[in-house]
């Protein structure tokens, strides 16, 4: 018998200590929640599991940003609804305006309600706020700019941006292979054949007797108070259904093979009765859009043109007729749009441009209604305003729906990801309670032995009596 080292009580002591050392898990793990409470617990699973977290926070935050977004777009779709309602007036004014049972007195007194609301319409465009942030004053805005003096390939107005991404600086657009083509959409009045030589076309751009230069869309040619083989009268109305101007001229046995009327071609020997023909000219041509130094940003497309308007890339070419080939616009992208950020990592946003809608971007400022002809270009010039700042409100509209299928995605990733976080950090409460449950109950049985195996060295006392 040995009473220096009493090797039972150091057994029963180092199975008590680890026991009490699970314990002391089970209940850190119980009172936490948690599987993992620090890197030694699982050191792997930490790792994962704080990664998952930094996309469950990101995700979550990047849902209250779409949110935002919606608003802010709710804020300047709002605002830009009352400006639709202010313009529907204006041309509602136009049209009282435009009829001569009105005096010169009645029409000013009309005007001066549409230079109102012509003040107001700039104000909402100044004033117009989400989180002190202006909306509608253009600093939200993509625009492009050029030197109009060295423009060689007769572009019409600015290039339109239409992808928000697009970063600021130079850029320049490349234009060959013009090909333009005239198609007879409606036949009427004994015009419409092809061949052998076509009985419209459009030969002189513009036209010595046009007042414009003409453009690219449908032109509509009315003919009509026909005397057959004698003489008719034709109208001849641009895209925008404006006329350009009316002639009489003589048609049948009377008419020529090729007579130029307002820059169209017409065979008049063809016509035999009264009628409406459409003709349209539009164009294809290649276009490619590189950076300053000239190097392609978007690989050449060959297009072809609906009303002379070119999409290619995210940016829109508004032509005149008569495009130039092989030269090259250069001009100047400022983008100003609003970054939403929609994901939890890095540029994962959605950029969002909102056009200045004062009176001049809407081209509006000179509106009057003092003449019959004044208010009929008002009604013209309205409609135009009206459907600029339609095409605004619903590129808003359509990125709202975009950003609510957005939010309906980071929910759904939200409770995915919260899940695999979860398996990995959180504890098993019912497996923890029933190890907790265990290792008291060993505890207990450690400490009893322990007392027992204490009393083992005891028995020498018997030999020293």
């Amino acid at each position: 018998m040995k009473i220096n080292n009493n090797i039972q009580a150091l057994n029963a002591y180092r199975n008590l200590h680890a026991n009490q050392f699970s314990t002391s898990k089970n209940l850190e793990k119980l009172s936490s929640g948690l599987r993992i409470n620090r890197a030694a617990d699982d050191a792997a699973g930490l790792a994962i599991s704080e990664k998952m977290r930094s996309q469950i926070r990101g995700l979550k935050m990047a849902e209250r940003n779409a949110m935002d977004g919606i608003s802010l777009m709710q804020t300047s779709e709002g605002a830009m609804q009352e400006v639709h309602t202010m313009l529907q007036r204006m041309r509602e004014l136009a049209v009282q305006a435009a009829n001569d049972t009105n005096t010169e007195y009645d029409r000013e007194q009309i005007q001066k309600e549409i230079d109102q609301l012509k003040l107001e319409i700039d104000d909402i465009s100044e004033k117009t706020e989400f989180n002190t942030r202006k909306l509608l004053n253009g600093y939200s805005a993509v625009m492009t700019t050029y030197d109009q003096t060295g423009n060689d390939i007769n572009l019409q107005g600015y290039p339109v941006v239409t992808d928000a991404n697009f970063k600021s600086g130079q850029y320049e657009v490349e234009v060959g292979d013009v090909v333009e083509y005239y198609e007879i959409t409606q036949p009427a009045a004994g015009l419409g054949t092809t061949a052998p030589q076509p009985d419209i076309k459009f030969t002189n751009f513009p036209a010595a007797d046009a007042d414009e230069e003409m453009k690219f869309g449908e032109y509509t040619i009315r003919i009509r108070d026909v005397r057959p083989n004698e003489d008719a009268e034709v109208e001849i109305l641009d895209p925008d259904g404006l006329p350009i101007g009316t002639k009489v001229v003589g048609i049948g046995d009377e008419g020529e093979a090729e007579m130029d009327i307002f820059g169209i071609t017409i065979d008049t020997s063809k016509i035999d009765s009264a009628g409406t023909v459409k003709v349209k000219m539009e164009a294809t041509a290649t276009i490619t859009l590189n950076d300053a130094d000239g190097n392609p940003i978007k690989s050449p497309r060959e297009l072809t043109s609906t009303n002379g308007l070119f999409k290619h890339g995210g940016v829109e070419y508004q032509f005149n007729t008569s495009i130039e080939e092989n030269e090259t616009l250069e001009f100047t992208i400022t983008n100003n749009a609003l970054s939403f950020q929609i994901g939890p990592n890095t540029n994962q946003n959605v950029m969002i441009d909102i056009p200045k809608m004062d009176v001049v971007t809407l081209n509006i400022e000179n509106v009057n209604v003092l003449t019959n002809e004044a208010a009929n270009q008002a009604i013209f010039a309205l409609d135009q305003a009206v459907n600029r700042l339609s095409d605004a409100r619903a590129k808003l509209g359509a990125v709202q729906n975009r950003l609510e299928h957005t939010i309906n995605n980071l929910q759904v990733t939200h409770e995915n990801l919260t899940a695999s976080e979860s398996r990995i950090r959180d504890a098993d409460m019912a497996l923890e309670m029933t190890e907790f449950t265990r290792n008291n109950i060993l505890n207990q049985s450690a400490t009893a032995m322990l007392a027992q195996a204490n009393q083992l060295p005891q028995g020498v006392l018997q030999l020293l009596q």
